[in-house]
């Protein structure tokens, strides 16, 4: 039956087609009990006052329908109407009293005791007036509006078709329509029983993905947190999908991407901060204590010094910026303006000079701090696409590095500027040696020594931290359902065992619970997890759900979601199901009325046409269904087709015509699901308007039985009103709610989405299983990295603070290295990783993902030899589009063994250390503009790939005199 398209899911996207059984069928159960207790309440507090309140009014309007027709058409005085009247009366005051109750009923008995009693007078006149049609619309809405399940209609309406049966010997013929009656009212009942549940059920599903959303959302502000302040984590997630797109859809040739790119800048997030103080800070034995580490002792130690200065810079009212190697650096006053930014950086500074203390006592090492404070301003903001940070830069950062570099251990080294804003009475000041500025300027230094504590100020950190937990979290995949609290500490594994940790497990947890469109439930009834479904996210759904659509048309209010319910195609099995029913209901009427040769060939064109058009529309539904008259119009013809018979016999059998005709309005008419009711009313009407006046022209009876059928025609309207109404709420219900869980498993998979990328823009992939496995701590040694670093050499020249405060050329920085990493998308380049950026340097490595056995290590040093090339070539083309000035590079390369490892505890960082990277450092500072350095060893180990120009012997820092060449551009 076409009308049945109503019924089926919205996409295959949205519900899952669900398993019947004969349990399933005639007993509607979900598995749980404590999901079939709530559906109960909520249907009884939701579903059943309104489903009742439309049977209430069909019961009234039949009373004062047949009450009036007696006092204007009958005699009062005759015991048969007074009999009549009497019953009718009981049946509007005891409809009218139930509606009193129903909204204080918490029992599905007492609800069905509720509907017997409501229905008891017009059982009652069928019994005593068996020969007018009372019957046929009793047994309808007993199956229908009375709520009843299926089993106890069937028991309720068979008793009372025997009894009828019985009362009417003389009139046999009659049990085929009440056998019809039947056999629709079963359907009917599944249906709206089956399309209630199933709307529950995703009514649940969504207040559980809602919920889900929630965690989504608060993972990815917790990652955000991991890598910026909470200030530039509302704005960067608007700029998100600029920003992955930017970097994954580059497919243009390279002309046109470079139109592009100059076209339309990317993103930027700047803002100049007066009134700031930076603080850098430097472990003084770092390389010593390194020297004779693992990798994981070594990034063990790291993060629990880190993890101390990260609890340090929460308490001092500090943002941590980043850690580069040994070198911590954080900043007050900045991205939040801080009255006493000076007092609370050197407090910083002198806290971590104690905190290493501890930390050498807690791990018997014998290592020192040097910190430098300076107090300006600076440049803050997001820098970068892929790997970007919050970062901070200015002539005054460039400063309190110095002061750092320039310092001594267990001092705070401090400007002149900041010792100004402090009070002179809380700190003990030394003067320092003056330090000279790039442009000359002489500035004053002091130095602030340690303090003496009785007390300890630092505990040793978790393992698992909060940013951790968010990171391992979404690399299992996961939609987290549960808070990551801060308490949630989790104890490091060694590196082969599996984490069995709490938090873990209740991700693992979450992630089975995860309602996406692979994981649903096969069957309607199995559903656990929403057993745990908060009451006021499921009320919200319910609110949603009542005010979507218009309480007299039902039609949506949003037209877009209009338009999908009115294209809406449904599955073949419910469409094979109401054709069989309609063949079913032509047979029953053609065995109803008397036989004769034109009504049976007639019978048969009809059912032919019907099998045939039935076959073309599941092989082409898509296409001939997709518009809406057409469908329409197909269905009218399904649903006119008993009409065609019953017209055909009012001419010679009009007496039994009109029980026919009444269970077509009534009954029949119920059929096409996807239909509107007001279309199957607009057909009843022009039904009626066809067959009353040839009913009338041709009758041979009293007027007042004609009066009799035609108010039993006019009630049957209001039966067929009621009953298609309550269909389509229901349809449009689970229509609603299923479009909704489509939009939610939409918006998660984009949650995911964002998280996964976002956590691909804080930690490697290659690093995110591991550090899943071992519980949020990750560590390597790599016997053959290629590490490089490039540096704008004249930067300062074009950086200007006196225009924009220094903006416009952070925008134009944030362009070129938006630039360079794009490059990172050649194929060549995909298993180079970006490290970090410092300022105008870009650190990258090469060989981070091999094996440590992998034989052809070298192959990922070339990588990264051709990916410098490729980097010079780039910011030549970007110098192009520079008016009145060119970038200049300066790069250093080196290949060897490195440690990586994930530290961090409120700013989860991926970093290398060892003296490969700091050679490449020094091969970078020691360069020359446009060449790209490389030690010895790098030069012999690829000369038969490049071709290489000795420099001779330079003065590295911390390598006496070391042989160097120049590799030669291709």
């Amino acid at each position: 039956m076409v009308g049945a398209m109503g019924t089926h899911p919205m996409s295959t996207n949205v519900v899952p087609r669900e398993k019947w059984s004969l349990k399933s069928l005639f007993y509607s159960q979900f598995d749980s009990p404590t999901i079939e207790k709530k559906y109960n309440l909520n249907y009884l507090r939701k579903t059943y006052p309104p489903s009742h309140r439309l049977l209430v009014v069909i019961l009234i309007s039949h009373a004062l329908i047949n009450s009036l027709e007696i006092f204007l058409f009958k005699s009062i005085s005759e015991k048969k109407n007074i009999i009549h009247l009497s019953i009718l009366t009981i049946s509007i005051c005891l409809n009218i009293l139930s509606l009193i109750i129903i909204n204080r009923l918490k029992n599905r008995i007492l609800s069905n005791i509720i509907s017997i009693i409501c229905l008891c007078p017009l059982t009652i006149l069928s019994c005593l007036y068996p020969e007018e049609c009372h019957i046929y619309l009793l047994i309808i809405l007993i199956y229908s509006l009375a709520n009843f399940s299926v089993l106890l209609s069937i028991l309720i309406s068979i008793s009372i078709t025997v009894i009828i049966t019985a009362l009417t010997l003389n009139s046999k013929i009659c049990l085929v329509l009440l056998l019809i009656t039947n056999i629709f009212g079963i359907y009917l009942n599944r249906l709206v029983d089956i399309t209630m549940r199933s709307a529950y059920n995703q009514l649940c599903k969504n207040a559980n993905v809602r919920g889900t959303l929630l965690s989504e959302h608060t993972l990815i502000s917790k990652m955000i947190d991991s890598l910026m302040p909470r200030k530039y984590a509302r704005v960067i997630m608007e700029d998100f999908d600029v920003f992955r797109e930017r970097v994954q859809n580059v497919n243009i040739s390279r002309q046109g991407e470079d139109e592009l790119q100059m076209a339309t800048f990317r993103p930027l997030h700047i803002e100049r901060m007066e009134n700031v103080s930076i603080l850098f800070a430097d472990i003084v034995g770092f390389t010593l204590m390194s020297s004779n580490k693992s990798a994981s002792q070594l990034v063990s130690l790291l993060s629990d010094l880190y993890g101390r200065f990260d609890d340090l810079c929460v308490q001092m009212s500090c943002e941590k910026i980043a850690t580069l190697g040994d070198c911590y650096y954080c900043v007050s006053g900045c991205p939040e303006p801080q009255e006493d930014h000076a007092k609370a950086c050197v407090l910083m500074g002198l806290a971590m000079i104690n905190a290493i203390e501890e930390f050498d006592q807690d791990n018997n090492e014998e290592v020192d701090m040097r910190v430098g404070v300076h107090s300006g301003s600076v440049n803050c903001g997001i820098v970068g696409t892929k790997k970007f940070k919050f970062d901070i830069f200015s002539n005054d950062v460039t400063l309190a590095n110095k002061m750092e570099s320039t310092g001594k251990p267990s001092y705070v080294h401090i400007t002149e500027a900041t010792h100004l804003l402090l009070k002179q009475d809380e700190f003990q000041f030394e003067e320092g040696p003056p330090y000279t500025s790039s442009n000359k300027v002489l500035i004053k230094t002091y130095f602030v020594a340690k303090r003496h504590l009785s007390h300890r100020i630092t505990r040793k950190p978790p393992h698992m931290t909060l940013a951790t937990a968010a990171a391992v979290a979404v690399a299992s995949g996961v939609s987290v359902g549960v808070s990551l609290n801060e308490t949630n500490d989790i104890p490091n594994q060694s590196e082969t065992t599996p984490v069995t940790s709490p938090l873990l497990e209740e991700v693992a947890q979450a992630r089975r619970a995860t309602i996406c469109e692979e994981e649903f439930p096969q069957d309607l009834e199995n559903l656990v997890n929403v057993e745990n479904v908060n009451e006021t996210t499921f009320e919200n759904e319910e609110k949603e759900l009542v005010m979507a659509f218009n309480i007299l048309t039902l039609k949506y209010k949003d037209d877009k979601l209009e338009k999908g319910f009115s294209a809406h195609v449904g599955s073949h099995s419910l469409l094979i199901l109401e054709v069989i029913l309609s063949i079913l209901s032509l047979l029953f009427i053609y065995i109803y009325f008397p036989k004769n040769n034109f009504v049976s060939i007639i019978m048969g064109i009809i059912i032919g046409i019907k099998l045939i058009l039935t076959l073309i529309l599941i092989r082409f539904h898509r296409i001939l269904l997709h518009w809406w008259i057409l469908r329409h119009f197909i269905a009218s013809f399904y649903l006119l087709s008993p009409l065609i018979i019953i017209l055909i016999q009012i001419s010679k059998y009009d007496d039994t015509t009109s029980p026919a005709f009444i269970v077509f309005i009534s009954t029949y008419l119920i059929l096409g699901a996807s239909v509107s009711h007001l279309i199957k009313i607009l057909i009843a009407i022009l039904s009626i308007s066809i067959y009353l006046p040839l009913f009338i022209y041709k009758q041979e009876m009293p007027k007042s039985s004609i009066l009799d059928i035609s108010i039993c025609i006019f009630i049957s309207l209001i039966v067929l009103y009621g009953i298609t109404r309550q269909v389509e709420v229901a349809r449009r219900s689970q229509y609603h709610v299923g479009h909704k869980s489509s939009e939610q498993q939409h918006e998660i998979e984009k949650e995911r989405a964002r998280a996964d990328w976002l956590l691909r823009n804080i930690l490697p992939e290659h690093v995110i299983e591991p550090l899943r496995l071992r519980g949020g701590s990750y560590s390597r040694n790599h016997p053959c990295v290629g590490v490089l670093f490039a540096s704008l050499i004249n930067f300062h020249v074009m950086y200007e603070e006196q225009y924009e405060g220094g903006k416009f050329y952070a925008r134009i920085l944030n362009e070129f290295y938006g630039d360079i990493e794009e490059l990172f998308l050649n194929p060549r380049f995909s298993k180079i990783e970006k490290i970090k950026t410092i300022g105008a340097t870009f650190m990258a490595a090469s060989g981070l993902q091999a094996d440590s056995n992998d034989q052809n290590s070298l192959e990922s040093v070339c990588d990264l030899v051709d990916f410098a090339l490729a980097f010079q070539s780039t910011m030549h083309r970007f110098n192009e589009a520079l008016l009145n000035f060119a970038f200049e590079i300066r790069m250093g390369l080196n290949f060897g063994p490195v440690t990586a490892g994930v530290i961090g505890t409120t700013n989860l960082s991926y970093d290398i250390w060892g003296d490969t990277v700091n050679v490449a450092s020094r091969m970078d500072s020691t360069g020359e503009q446009g060449r790209i350095q490389v030690p010895e060893h790098v030069a012999l180990a690829l000369e038969d790939k490049y071709k290489f120009d000795l420099r001779g012997k330079i003065n590295v820092k911390g390598k006496n005199f070391m042989t160097t060449y120049f590799l030669k551009a291709i």
